[in-house]
């Protein structure tokens, strides 16, 4: 059924086409083998004419004429000086008789024309002269011109290359029917019977033996293809095998298929939930975080207000006792000065807590809420690094922020505390390992694109990232601190906000020993907005 049904409708087409685009064997062989001789010959011909014609032409024509001129030249001087014409004449009539020679003139200095012969017939084509002057005891007595034309000489070789040409035509001819005769019978033939072969291999008829009685690379060929119709045979056997147990085996692979996507599902399911369970714990751990922080800040100024407040319990204490006692004006005027003094210590210290926990209020919301607001950078990141004061002092690194003034964002300063706070922890965990007194670099600056871009890097110079590492930096779950404090999500959380929330890109140079740079480039207007920010 397959080998009788699958090659039929393909084959025949495929023939049709390269048939029809392309040139036959035989024609491209009979062409081959025609040019093959005839453009040698042509130029062979060509080349050996040129070379018979210039022969012919130096020894008919140019030479002749030379050794007529000089002739004349040293036979003319006596007949001119003795004005004796006859015999002038009988020497140009004895050279006139060279067909070739078209006229001659001689020519008195004093006279002119002094003697003068011309063929009746004057052949114009083919025309060279050759003029010399008659000396005289080294003096000019006149002067001969002689012309001779080529026009028989070339009628002549006109006719032995017309000759020749015919000659060598009936040769190529004789060896071209040879040359064909010997294809037609060696090559075409068996080809044909050949290409009969397959043709009705390709119709799936298998029983036949392909004929391949020739001691030749062609019956090689036949051999190879009997060959082939052999194992096609065998394979079509197979296939029929094959394809009795086909729905069998379909439907047991559809069925491991769908084990293996079921699998698959579960696998993906629990991998979302270790990814959610993870983002959670990291969000957690940002919050004690912000929580450590906060608690650090707070400590030194709500601590001088509870020492400034109790020295102010004890001078009023003091006072107390001295108002039973009489006060006097100086002990009146110290307690107000003292009072007053106090007063200005504890206020101090209040307004900075107050004005830190509205920080730490602002960055909490942002956090929490992902809200959406204008805001200046260098702000943003000033109040995450209170934030982290604790956690960047416990480990005696220093952050230094370069960020101009007045650069206002339309964003989200939760998410970017958040991506800050991340690069910050990262460069603690990995690029300062085992060290100390490191240093992070927060630099801003604007970019000049449109729409306005900021370019926004966090740079150490800790241990650097090894080139192997720096293509999966940012892949979920890559982390060289498995099982020691690193989830693998830092970066990834980093790059999915900065690409997916901000609009933006980020990118990391780094060399093995010389720290890395994370630089973002941030839209100062968030997608998803359609108002303008002003700078």
């Amino acid at each position: 059924m397959l080998g009788k049904h699958s090659p039929h409708p393909v084959l025949p087409d495929q023939h049709t086409g390269w048939r029809a685009a392309t040139m036959s064997l035989r024609k491209a062989i009979v062409l081959g083998i025609a040019l093959g001789i005839l453009i040698p010959a042509v130029l062979l011909g060509t080349v050996l004419a040129r070379d018979s014609y210039e022969r012919e032409y130096e020894v008919r024509v140019r030479r002749p004429l030379k050794q007529y001129a000089s002739m004349l030249e040293q036979t003319m001087p006596v007949p001119l000086w003795q004005v004796d014409a006859s015999s002038a004449q009988s020497f140009v009539n004895s050279v006139m008789l060279n067909p070739d020679v078209v006229r001659i003139i001689v020519e008195d200095a004093a006279l002119g024309r002094f003697v003068h012969a011309e063929q009746s017939i004057q052949q114009k084509q083919g025309l060279i002269s050759e003029t010399r002057n008659i000396r005289k005891d080294g003096s000019i007595i006149g002067r001969v011109t002689i012309e001779m034309s080529s026009y028989w000489m070339e009628q002549e070789f006109l006719k032995k290359f017309l000759k020749g040409g015919a000659a060598i035509l009936v040769q190529l001819l004789i060896s071209f029917f040879l040359l064909w005769l010997l294809f037609q019978k060696r090559l075409m033939r068996p080809l044909q019977q050949l290409q009969r072969d397959v043709d009705r291999l390709g119709e799936g008829h298998l029983t036949e033996v392909v004929s391949a009685a020739r001691p030749d690379e062609l019956g090689s060929l036949a051999l190879g293809v009997d060959s082939m119709r052999l194992r096609l045979g065998e394979l079509m056997n197979e296939q029929a095998s094959h394809n009795a147990t086909l729905e069998q085996r379909v439907t047991d692979r559809t069925r491991e298929l769908h084990a293996s996507n079921q699998e698959l599902r579960t696998a993906l399911n629990d991998l979302n939930s270790a990814h959610a369970e993870i983002q959670r714990s990291d969000r957690m751990a940002a919050l004690g975080s912000l929580v450590a922080g906060v608690a650090h800040e707070l400590n030194t100024p709500i601590g001088n207000s509870v020492t400034v407040a109790s020295t102010i319990h004890d001078l009023s204490r003091e006072f107390n006792k001295k108002m039973a006692q009489g006060v006097t004006r100086a002990a009146l005027q110290n307690y107000v000065e003292n009072n007053l003094q106090a007063s200005d210590i504890l206020l101090r210290n209040l307004h900075s807590a107050a004005d830190l926990i509205g920080s730490f209020k602002r960055v909490a919301v942002d956090r929490t809420s992902a809200q959406r607001r204008v805001f200046f950078l260098d702000e943003v990141v000033r109040e995450t690094m209170l934030t982290m004061g604790a956690s960047i002092r416990h480990h005696v690194h220093e952050v230094r922020i370069d960020i101009p003034l007045g650069i206002r964002m339309d964003a989200y300063p939760g998410l970017l505390g958040q991506i800050i706070s991340n690069l910050i922890n990262n460069a603690i965990l990995h690029g300062f390992d085992g060290r100390e007194n490191g240093i992070i670099d927060i630099r801003a600056h604007l970019l000049d694109t449109e729409p306005a871009k900021v370019e926004l890097s966090v740079n150490d110079n800790g241990v650097g990232i090894a080139d192997i590492n720096l293509g999966r930096i940012f892949d979920p779950f890559f982390t060289t601190k498995l099982g020691q404090g690193g989830s693998g999500l830092g970066l990834n959380i980093v790059y999915n906000l900065v690409c997916d929330v901000l609009g933006g890109s980020i990118r990391v140079e780094s060399e093995p020993g010389k720290g890395a740079s994370f630089i973002m480039h941030l839209p100062l207007c968030a997608p998803g907005h359609a108002g303008d920010t002003a700078q």
